[in-house]
């Protein structure tokens, strides 16, 4: 074995490269996009749908407009 065989260092990947660090950040960047997604609609958009559709079920919009004139809220509406 010669010297030069022993301390030969292989070179580095330089060709496609930028394509290989791409297309790996592209598809992190996609799965975390989608983990995101999908915890604010199920976190977030989900319960507040719920919370809507009770609130609109059990809403008397006549109660309200009467609880809001008599508290003096309503000044276009005369008593």
């Amino acid at each position: 074995m010669s010297e030069e065989e022993t301390f030969k260092i292989p070179k580095p990947p330089m060709r496609r490269l930028h394509n290989a660090v791409i297309k790996r950040n592209l598809i992190t960047a996609i799965a975390l996009v989608t983990v995101a997604v999908v915890a604010i609609k199920k976190l977030r958009n989900d319960p507040r749908k719920r919370d809507y559709a009770e609130f609109y079920k059990n809403n008397d919009a006549s109660k309200a407009f009467q609880r809001m004139k008599n508290a003096g809220l309503l000044q276009s509406v005369k008593d």
